[in-house]
């Protein structure tokens, strides 16, 4: 019963850490200090998402693609910023998938997916007159 709670514990410590090429690094929990930190680093992406959701249809895509290059850089420096590796590393050597990978495994942790509902159930309820 010890060595299955130890296998546990160990499976669980394991599920928040992954490498991003050969560094292993934490997937981290967004404490409020964190999230400060990063709401100040993401300055470009919702006016690049207003950008292709605006663009002319005969435009569309050469938009995308221009704005694939610069939200990259962006992602890259939440990344260095969320896993403490300097961006040039990221850059250089860490692949689109783990990049994508540690994105989706911060989400998780943090629930982000339940954290609009659960606001949402903090708001008044509409009053029907």
């Amino acid at each position: 019963m010890i060595d299955q709670l130890k296998k546990m514990n160990i499976l669980k410590s394991n599920e928040n850490k992954m490498y991003l090429h050969e560094k292993k690094v934490d997937i981290p929990k967004l404490t409020p200090d964190r999230w400060k930190r990063l709401f100040e680093e993401v300055d470009m992406l919702p006016g690049l998402i207003v950008q292709v959701m605006l663009a002319p249809k005969e435009e569309f895509y050469s938009v995308v693609v221009s704005v694939c290059q610069l939200a990259l850089d962006e992602v890259i420096e939440i990344v260095a910023l969320l896993s403490d590796i300097e961006p040039e590393y990221i850059r250089e050597n860490v692949a689109l998938y783990e990049i994508i990978e540690f994105i989706t495994k911060t989400i998780q942790r943090n629930k982000l997916g339940e954290i609009g509902k659960n606001l949402k159930s903090l708001l008044p309820k509409k009053i029907e007159k």
